[in-house]
């Protein structure tokens, strides 16, 4: 069973960073007209990504504890032809890891599009904009 719980661990995550990445990538062209007309870089961070942080925090601290709760009901459903124990508790620390794990990866993300929009030339955003 430990093979399929890191194979699911691991698609998570990577769903999870296309969607993020999705998310914050759609708001680029803005990000970049912005930039082209003079809003500095905090400003920028404050419009657009900061909107973003806000929404994945909640949504993960929401998210965590009741997903958690749903896959404990269905566990037992999902694997009641296979004789395994596993402990299906979390600790607290637990929690907090995987809630501080959301938000890395969230920054990780989110700085690597702020690089890209970054590196985005005036004429480039012109021309994507017609």
């Amino acid at each position: 069973m430990k093979n399929m719980v890191v194979s699911l661990l691991a698609v998570s995550v990577l769903a999870f960073a296309v969607v993020m990445y999705l998310m914050i990538d759609r708001s680029a062209l803005s990000v970049s007209l912005f930039k082209m007309f003079g809003y500095r870089k905090k400003e920028i961070q404050k419009l657009y990504l900061n909107g973003n942080f806000f929404v994945v925090a909640l949504g993960a601290l929401v998210g965590i504890p009741l997903s958690k709760t749903v896959m404990d009901l269905l566990f037992p459903y999902m694997v009641s032809n296979v004789a395994c124990g596993i402990n299906l508790t979390f600790s607290w620390q637990m929690y907090a890891g995987i809630f501080l794990g959301v938000l890395v990866l969230y920054g990780m993300i989110n700085g690597g599009l702020m690089r890209r929009v970054n590196q985005i030339l005036p004429a480039e955003v012109l021309k994507m904009r017609e």
